[in-house]
């Protein structure tokens, strides 16, 4: 007798979650997603255009041509056309505007913005804040500009980071070979709150006039200035320009004013404590640390540590320049030379103190340059 052997059991069919759960899941996380985009979106415009509505434009007036907001699904992308800022009642009455500018949020911190100008800008400024002052127009061309700025509670400005690629400036002229000329191939700059936590965030928003410190750094590469402008002795060309440093006692001011902001940071005691500076400028080639404050007529003032190379070669295009006599020149030179020797520098340079007292530059024993008050 023959049997028939059993049947080898069969596989249960997938379920039908496994296969649609997944992307049923997947639709609906797209969905909330979504629909927080556009709400945070929404609330991205609300919050710009009450910006531009709120009281604070007494003293700072912000406006643009047109708004939209796209981005979707990454970022909150904001696209002005023709935007501008004013600040009429600052001492430099400064005004600023632009062809574009497009502000990038991330969607879930709309504390941090990622901005990009495009096309010319022009800065309007009075020179001071005597009435009828001459009123000067700074246009401004790049191939890119951007800035990040990240809101730090507690303190009255926040992190921003600024760098502009092949920059021109051209100060009170309509063309290219017109007016005061600036240019840069590179030109950074980056601060922070000093006290700022490691996550950015702070204690409650500091009262109005309360100071705060700032570390700060700018750097600048192949940079020109107006020959007409350009010290006789060094020239037009910076190859090289960076410093570190610490801003002390510094407070926000209700104009955005660069006067207003030095006069407060002055009568708080304010001090800027460079703990690294690189310059190369013609024959110049320092690096130094030091400390500048205001004296009363608003001149800076203070002292630094300086290391120069080729010390005689710049001694030699000071005298050049008729800056300094021939007679000094010599003095300093055979006097730093046997200071050189004791320092012992293998790579040539000497260490030589540059003071800044009563409007006047002292580069060692040598007056070198003059400078007049702020503001």
């Amino acid at each position: 007798m023959t049997t028939t052997p059993p049947e080898a059991a069969q596989p249960a069919p997938p379920s039908r979650w496994r296969i649609f759960g997944p992307t049923l899941a997947l639709v609906a996380l797209v969905a909330v997603y979504s629909v927080y985009w556009y709400v945070m979106a929404g609330k991205t415009r609300g919050f710009l255009d009450a910006f531009a509505t709120s009281p604070h434009t007494g003293n700072i007036a912000v406006g643009w041509g047109d708004l939209s907001i796209s981005g979707y699904p990454y970022r909150i992308e904001a696209d002005f056309t023709a935007p501008s800022i004013a600040a009429p009642r600052a001492p430099e009455a400064w005004s600023w505007s632009a062809q574009s500018l497009e502000a990038d949020f991330l969607p879930y911190s709309l504390r941090h913005v990622v901005l990009k100008v495009d096309g010319e800008q022009v800065l309007r400024y009075r020179d001071d804040a005597r009435t009828g002052a001459r009123r000067h127009v700074l246009r401004a061309t790049a191939e890119g500009t951007w800035a990040s700025y990240v809101d730090v509670r507690g303190a009255p400005f926040g992190r921003l980071a600024v760098d502009i690629n092949n920059l021109v400036a051209v100060k009170d002229g309509e063309a290219p070979n017109t007016g005061e000329r600036f240019a840069a191939g590179r030109f950074q700059f980056h601060s922070r709150p000093s006290g700022e936590q490691a996550d950015g965030a702070g204690a409650e928003p500091l009262p109005a006039g309360v100071a705060e410190s700032y570390d700060v750094a700018i750097q600048g590469n192949d940079m020109a200035i107006d020959a007409a402008d350009a010290p006789r002795a060094l020239g037009s060309e910076i190859e090289l320009f960076e410093a570190q440093a610490r801003l002390k006692n510094a407070s926000a001011t209700p104009n955005a004013s660069p006067a207003e902001f030095a006069r407060a940071w002055a009568t708080q005691g304010g001090t800027l404590t460079i703990s690294d500076m690189q310059v190369k400028w013609g024959p110049l080639d320092m690096w130094a640390q030091g400390e500048l404050s205001l004296d009363a007529e608003a001149r800076p003032q203070g002292r630094f540590e300086a290391a120069i190379a080729d010390y005689p070669g710049l001694l030699k295009a000071l005298v050049a320049a008729d800056v300094v006599s021939e007679k000094d020149a010599r003095i300093a030179q055979v006097g730093l030379g046997l200071v050189a020797q004791l320092q012992g520098d293998e790579a040539g340079r000497i260490r030589v103190p540059v003071v800044v007292t009563g409007g006047k530059v002292f580069l060692g024993p040598v007056p070198v340059a003059t400078i007049g008050p702020l503001f």
